[in-house]
């Protein structure tokens, strides 16, 4: 139980964690981090048609609350004078959504939400597209995660879910959304520290994983706490690890992973995308309206009763961000097998 993945843990944290995608002598992963926007003060263009929101997991799970809040909160201050329409297009760990975006070439009215699995899917599943082919407009936010199992699960702590599995290699079921996104990282790399083999089971969504742990199909997931926070608060489901250098904040009380015996941390990055080969008047447009949104009240309190952090770059700052965490990336994962 005391191997670890030092080096494994150190990369989860260059993926998210910092402007550059590395730490070195930069705050800790637990540090909210954020630039300046480099958007015109006054963009020349703006929306004269709806806007078309996708998102890349079904309706329910953190990308979609994500995406239903920017969607509101866009409406709500008047920053967009335009009906913004979140449309969930799952499927294929993202790749349906993503070269559904890929079609709409040119055009500022399409924009889709991203997490990992838009540098990961690529990485493995060569789809035929790859972030480059995207005009990556923001980072918004950062996940932390928490294993959760059934309130009345027997499982109390992840040591417990570890040594099942190493009892019963393959029987203790792991739900997750996409294969290559942080909830199948997550186990994998408990799997490389410790000798542990779970089974990975994939669903549409967070939400949906969430179902198959009360009606028992899974034991457990590696969630965002966004996901999980009703249901935890409502005595359904309870965390029993958090994968983050310290305790998180609203669940002080979750041991960390790393103080149970296994030094795995992982994080991920929320933002927004846009179709390629869209203009600089447009680009410009949806940078400063997206950093303008982040500092409404109703966005610092979504942060905050979703457990997420601040990780807010565009143009770019957000462009060198994504690239470097892809780098990072395809190493975790070639590290882990995953990808050659």
């Amino acid at each position: 139980m005391k191997r670890t993945l030092a080096i494994l843990a150190t990369f989860a944290i260059l993926a998210v964690s910092c402007g550059g995608g590395g730490t070195g002598a930069a705050p800790t992963a637990t540090t909210a981090v954020t630039s300046a926007p480099t958007a015109a003060a006054t963009p020349a263009w703006k929306p004269t048609r709806p806007i078309e929101l996708v998102v890349q997991a079904a309706a329910g799970g953190g990308s979609d609350i994500f995406a239903r809040k920017i969607a509101d909160i866009l409406t709500k201050e008047k920053l967009v004078d335009q009906p913004i329409n979140v449309v969930n297009k799952p499927g294929g760990s993202g790749a349906v959504a993503y070269n559904y975006v890929l079609q709409k070439k040119g055009d500022p009215h399409v924009l889709a939400t991203v997490t990992l699995s838009y540098l990961a899917t690529p990485l493995q599943e060569k789809p035929g597209f790859t972030f480059k082919d995207f005009s990556n407009l923001a980072t918004l936010a950062v996940d932390d995660f928490i294993a959760v199992v059934k309130a009345e699960s027997s499982y109390q702590s992840l040591t417990d879910l570890i040594n099942a599995a190493k009892a019963k290699p393959k029987e203790i079921k792991v739900g997750g959304t996409q294969v290559g996104s942080s909830d199948s990282i997550i186990p994998a790399l408990i799997e490389q520290a410790t000798g542990a083999q779970f089974n990975y089971v994939t669903f549409r969504s967070g939400a949906e994983v969430n179902t198959a742990i009360l009606g028992n199909t899974v034991e457990w997931q590696a969630a965002n706490p966004g996901e999980a926070k009703a249901l935890i608060d409502g005595k359904k489901l309870r965390a029993v690890a958090a994968f983050a250098p310290q305790p998180l904040k609203g669940y002080e009380s979750v041991k960390t992973a790393k103080d149970q015996g296994v030094n795995v941390i992982w994080e991920q990055f929320r933002g927004i995308i846009a179709p390629g080969g869209i203009g600089e008047a447009e680009k410009a447009f949806w940078q400063k309206t997206l950093t303008d949104m982040t500092k409404s009240a109703e966005w610092a309190k979504y942060m905050e009763d979703n457990t997420l952090r601040a990780l807010v770059k565009t143009g770019g700052d957000a462009e060198k961000y994504v690239d470097e965490t892809n780098t990072t990336l395809r190493t975790v994962l070639t590290k882990l097998g995953l990808i050659k």
